[in-house]
């Protein structure tokens, strides 16, 4: 049996990993960045409470609200109270979500734009508190979509 054949081909492998070296740390910092955009869900009963970072005082969010109504009988639309608690702050208010019918008889979905373009009046940790005061029968839960997109594109889309 003849001996193994032993290369010595380390100087070149170094070289090569030196050269990707730039390549990998790049990629790697942008593995880092915090997602554009979240999602939040909240079974029922709930309470359905969000926390909602807004601590990017350079970025503008958008919301939508969703549900889930499993039942044969379903209101056309949910009365939502919102409370939000800032840093500063609160805001109160009452909005009303449409209910349409999802892909079945026993199915109903609701996803709707809440805001678009909120910069919050104090940068940081927010929550949200949704509260229905009719739920409907057959309720799964509440979520929330939050998307975080630079100030400066929302400006010059609004002009």
């Amino acid at each position: 049996m003849p001996p193994p054949v032993i290369l010595n081909s380390s100087p070149v492998i170094l070289n090569e990993v030196k050269n990707l070296l730039p390549l990998l740390l790049f990629l790697l910092a942008l593995s880092c960045r915090q997602p554009a955009s979240t999602e939040l869900f909240v079974k029922a009963p709930g309470p359905y409470v969000f926390a909602v970072d807004m601590a990017d005082s350079t970025a503008a969010y958008d919301f939508d609200l969703y549900t889930r109504i499993d039942a044969t009988e379903f209101p056309a639309e949910l009365r939502l109270d919102v409370v939000w608690k800032g840093p500063a702050s609160d805001f109160k208010e009452t909005v009303y979500l449409p209910v349409s019918r999802g892909h079945s008889f026993f199915s109903q979905e609701s996803y709707a734009p809440y805001r678009t373009g909120v910069v919050p009046s104090n940068p940081g940790q927010w929550t949200l508190h949704v509260s229905l005061p009719n739920p409907p029968e057959g309720l799964r839960g509440m979520g929330l979509v939050v998307r975080r997109s630079p100030l400066a594109a929302q400006m010059v889309d609004n002009q």
